[in-house]
């Protein structure tokens, strides 16, 4: 428990003191939200606020569980793990999303990026690798990840999804995230 909170307090750190900069930088760069004349005069005052937030939370998620990570392997041996470098993946993945949609919006000048299909297949070609990737990565004891066991509190064995059931799953979870 501990070493989930000094992480949680070191990514809220960082998020924190990076949002402020990045800000900075994003408005001197001009990467902000563009505004239509002709819409309602309330909205023209969010004209030029930065996009890209979701850089500086990546940050901080990584910052946290690395820095975490890698204290705890010089202290008591626990390092950095397939599963959570899969998660940070997925993340990272969904964030990359994000990025190419306030990039698109950027460079067009128009506050309309990706269309909802090239999100959508963005978050599912990231679910689908997380989905296929979980099952991979076997620990010392055998165990993967993910399993896919029924699991509401512990593995029911007797009723074991398909692997295309298990991705599909993970796509529907991923998807109502996002």
């Amino acid at each position: 428990m501990r070493q989930i909170l000094i992480a949680v307090a070191i990514a809220v750190t960082v998020s924190i003191l990076l949002t402020p900069a990045l800000i900075r930088l994003f408005t001197k760069q001009g990467f902000g939200h563009e505004i239509r004349e002709d819409g309602p005069p309330t909205h023209q005052g969010k004209r030029g606020t930065p996009s890209m937030g979701g850089v500086a939370i990546l940050a901080g998620i990584w910052a946290g569980y690395l820095g975490t990570h890698l204290a705890g392997l010089a202290f008591d041996g626990e390092g950095i793990s397939a599963s959570g470098l899969l998660v940070l993946g997925l993340a990272t993945a969904l964030g990359g999303v994000g990025f190419l949609d306030d990039l698109i919006k950027i460079r067009r000048a128009r506050n309309l990026g990706l269309n909802k299909t090239a999100k959508t297949i963005g978050q599912i070609t990231a679910a689908v690798l997380f989905a296929v990737l979980v099952l991979q990565f076997r620990n010392s004891a055998g165990l993967t990840p993910a399993s896919p066991d029924l699991s509401y509190v512990r593995e029911i064995a007797t009723v074991t999804l398909a692997p295309g059931l298990f991705v599909l799953f993970c796509v529907l979870v991923v998807s109502a995230w996002s």
